[in-house]
């Protein structure tokens, strides 16, 4: 039997887990606006082609009502939204672009991208033992 070129015999790798990547979301915050107390809870784990499709749309020539129908229905994961009548509206694109303030509607698509685009904080690093560099500056001191 010939040995593939890297050197590894693919009949000796090990078996590795699979892992499933975690759905991921945010609250987007509407404090202090005249949205407040409106909760709209929105998916961060989506693909890179879904991102730049989004972002796409968002040039000076973008059709509003595109990028509210492909953001509603990709990003939106649920909200506390209802209608005039009381009734929940769907977290959809056709949900969002129902929606009778244009505003509002913008306000959500423009955090919800902001969300996006957002890189997670790095993990914190473990500080070092500090005691050694008191000692080492203590043998200078005295050397």
């Amino acid at each position: 039997m010939k040995k593939p070129q890297n050197g590894h015999n693919p009949a000796d790798r090990r078996k590795v887990p699979s892992f499933t990547v975690p759905d991921r979301t945010t609250v987007l915050s509407f404090q202090g606006t005249d949205w407040e107390g409106a909760e709209v809870v929105m998916r961060l784990n989506i693909s890179i082609a879904t991102y730049l499709t989004i972002k796409g749309m968002t040039g000076d020539d973008a059709d509003p009502i595109a990028l509210a129908q492909t953001f509603g229905d990709t990003m939106l994961k649920e909200w506390n939204l209802v209608n005039d009548d009381g009734k929940p509206v769907p977290a959809t694109g056709a949900g969002l672009t129902s929606l009778p303030d244009m505003t509002f509607v913008l306000r959500i698509v423009t955090l919800g991208l902001e969300a996006m685009a957002a890189v997670p904080a790095p993990l914190v690093m473990p500080s070092v033992d500090g005691s050694r560099l008191v000692e080492a500056s203590t043998a200078l001191e005295t050397g």
